[in-house]
């Protein structure tokens, strides 16, 4: 099936062609030498290099077509500048954000310190209150020490005194003084 329509091509081909022989003759390797080889691979090269100028020439010589590649040119522009600002704006973005978090902890840190500072005073100034709480609480108990210093000293001496009058007292007391007597001498 696919022979028949390959005919069909080649003999319409023919028909248009004339007498062009459209057949190709393979060359071995034995029958080509390296010199041959390499100027056919130059002018391979050649033909390929020349069709592809060929064809963009063509192609530029056609208003219309230069007009599709002037707008795929300015989209493909357009899309890259768009692309461009979107990264511009979101590193704007990222960036903002760094710095507002830098900016918190700065304000953080900085508030820390603070309260840190006011709670270190406060603790001198309770340290300082406690201090001379202490002091003056030592000071009321020496005060009050000697007080019953004094106040014992006071009763002491009006207890010596009050039984000096009472010894000295009137003449009509007969004063009499006990002995202690040491069972082991009475005898009994």
């Amino acid at each position: 099936m696919v022979t028949d329509s390959n005919e069909a091509l080649a003999e319409s081909d023919d028909a248009e062609l004339g007498d062009v022989d459209t057949s190709i003759d393979y060359i071995g390797s034995d029958d080509i030498s390296d010199g041959s080889s390499h100027a056919l691979t130059q002018i391979a090269v050649g033909a390929l290099v020349g069709a592809t100028i060929g064809g963009v020439a063509t192609a530029l010589s056609n208003r219309s077509i230069v007009n599709r590649i002037n707008q795929t040119v300015r989209r493909v522009g357009s899309t890259v500048k768009r692309a461009a600002n979107s990264v511009d704006d979101a590193v704007r973005g990222v960036g903002d954000a760094v710095q507002s978090v830098a900016t918190g902890v700065n304000d953080t840190a900085k508030e820390v310190s603070d309260v840190v500072r006011e709670t270190a005073e406060g603790i001198g100034g309770t340290v300082k209150d406690t201090i001379n709480t202490v002091q003056n609480t030592a000071e009321n108990v020496n005060d009050t020490v000697k007080s019953t210093a004094d106040a014992v000293r006071c009763t002491t001496e009006e207890v010596t005194t009050s039984n000096q009058r009472e010894a000295n007292g009137s003449e009509n007391n007969t004063l009499y003084k006990l002995i202690p007597v040491n069972s082991s001498e009475s005898g009994s």
